[in-house]
C-alpha cells in the first residue's frame, strides 16, 4: 500500500500542480493514516454463472445487475472480498475533526487514497493465488455501483464472515464501518 498523492488531490478537488507545501501536508497526512491503519482483508472464491443479465454466484445469492454480468461475463469463478484500513484510521480522522476541519480533510483524502491502494493490493494478491490459476482479473465492482443495490452487502458479509474475521460492521443503511472499508466482486476470467 503506497500513498502517491494524486488521487488525494482529485479527493480535495485540487487541480493544477500542486504546491510544495500542499506536498508536504499530504504526506504528513499519510504517514499518520499509515501508522493507524490495520489493514485487513477476507474473501471467498465462488464459481459464477451469467445469464443475460442474471449473476448467480453459486452457493451464495443470485441477482439481477447488466453492470454486474457485464464485468462478470466470461468468467467461471468470482472473489468476493471485504477489505479495510481498520478502525484506527476512524478514531485519528474523528480525534482530529475536533481540532482541524482543513487536516480532517487531508486525512480522508489521504485515507481515500490509501485504501483504494489496499484494495489494489488485495487484487493482485488475489490474481497470484493458485486457485485463481493463472487467470486475468476483471476490474473490482463493488455493491452500490452501477445497478447493484447497496443492501447486497448483507450477503456479502454473510458469506465472507466479514464481522467476525476483519472487524467490519454494516449499519442498518449498509454502510461500513470502519468506514475505510471496500467490498467488491473481483472476477476470474479464462
Amino acid at each position: 500500500m503506497e500513498f502517491v498523492g494524486k488521487d488525494a488531490l482529485r479527493f480535495l478537488g485540487h487541480q493544477g500542480p500542486c504546491p510544495d507545501a500542499l506536498r508536504e501536508k499530504l504526506a504528513a497526512a499519510a504517514r499518520d493514516v499509515l501508522a493507524a491503519a490495520e489493514p485487513a482483508r477476507v474473501w471467498r472464491q465462488f464459481p459464477v454463472a451469467v445469464h443475460d443479465s442474471l449473476v448467480t454466484v453459486e452457493g451464495a445469492f443470485s441477482l439481477q445487475s447488466r453492470h454486474l454480468s457485464a464485468n462478470l461475463r466470461g468468467c467461471a469463478s468470482v472473489y468476493l472480498f471485504v477489505a479495510t484500513l481498520g478502525a484506527g484510521v476512524d478514531r485519528l480522522v474523528r480525534r482530529t475533526s475536533l481540532l482541524s476541519a482543513e487536516q480532517t480533510a487531508l486525512l480522508q483524502a489521504v485515507a481515500g487514497e490509501l485504501t483504494d491502494a489496499w484494495c489494489d493490493d488485495v487484487c493482485a494478491e488475489l490474481a497470484a493465488l493458485p486457485e485463481t490459476g493463472g487467470h486475468a482479473l476483471r476490474p473490482r465492482f463493488s455493491p452500490g455501483y452501477g445497478d447493484v443495490p447497496l443492501s447486497l452487502q448483507k450477503d456479502f458479509f454473510a458469506v465472507t464472515d466479514a464481522t467476525r474475521r476483519i472487524h467490519v460492521s454494516l449499519t442498518d443503511g449498509f454502510l461500513m464501518v470502519p468506514t475505510k472499508s471496500v467490498s467488491a466482486f473481483c472476477g476470474v476470467c479464462g
